[in-house]
């Protein structure tokens, strides 16, 4: 690329930054257009309201690409912590650890109902949806269709607005390659922090990740 060349770069979130910091150190000037008038970060960013930070979504950080772990460890040298996870799904009155831990769910959810999941998981493995199209279909037929409504389907449809079959199968596995009933009972049986194949990682059930809370977005304005 010329360097007498200019690039436009939509949104000034951690990829469009990156960008931009990158082709800048090359000479090439940038210009950065972003939509919201005071904030940069994208998702990752923290605003302030009334003298109080407010994360817009978890500043969990984690890259199968070492480059891309390099490149912010250089970035934010003291500020990129690594953190044990704590998530949890609340069902039915109940707070489940996620990743799942099978014998917490299976005493939760309780015999009755671990036993229609299962029938319904196996149900899935032999006979399943051809051909998944949409989020629905392809978690129903990774988990069985009675742990889809439990677990994945309202907080889906919360988070993203919008109904589960219409969110396509191309992008739930995407979003949670790998993941399978199978992997998050070995997941909970022999929890791994880390593996020296990052390619090999399940990133929904990663049990520590880094991160740079709001100093990301101080770094990156």
């Amino acid at each position: 690329m010329s360097a007498t060349q200019r690039v436009a770069i939509i949104g000034a979130g951690p990829a469009g930054l990156t960008a931009a910091y990158l082709l800048a150190k090359r000479g090439v000037a940038v210009t950065v257009l972003e939509s919201d008038p005071e904030y940069v970060g994208g998702l990752a960013r923290t605003v302030e309201y009334k003298g109080f930070r407010f994360d817009i979504g978890g500043h969990r950080f984690f890259s199968k690409s070492s480059w891309v772990e390099d490149f912010w460890t250089e970035m934010l040298p003291d500020d990129m912590l690594e953190r044990p996870r704590s998530s949890r799904i609340y069902y039915n009155g109940q707070f489940y650890l996620y990743p799942l831990r099978p014998f917490e769910a299976l005493i939760k959810l309780g015999i009755f109902e671990s036993g229609l999941c299962a029938l319904s998981y196996a149900k899935a493995r032999l006979a399943p949806r051809p051909n998944p199209k949409c989020f629905e279909d392809w978690v129903t037929n990774q988990f069985g269709a009675r742990l889809f409504r439990i677990f994945f389907k309202t907080y889906t449809e919360k988070v993203w607005g919008m109904s589960c079959r219409e969110i396509s199968a191309d992008w739930a596995a995407q979003r949670i390659k790998g993941l399978s009933l199978g992997a998050a009972i070995r997941n909970g049986l022999f929890p791994k922090r880390t593996t020296a194949d990052r390619t090999q990682v399940i990133k929904t059930l990663l049990n520590s990740f880094r991160t740079s809370g709001w100093c990301l977005q101080r770094a990156l304005s």
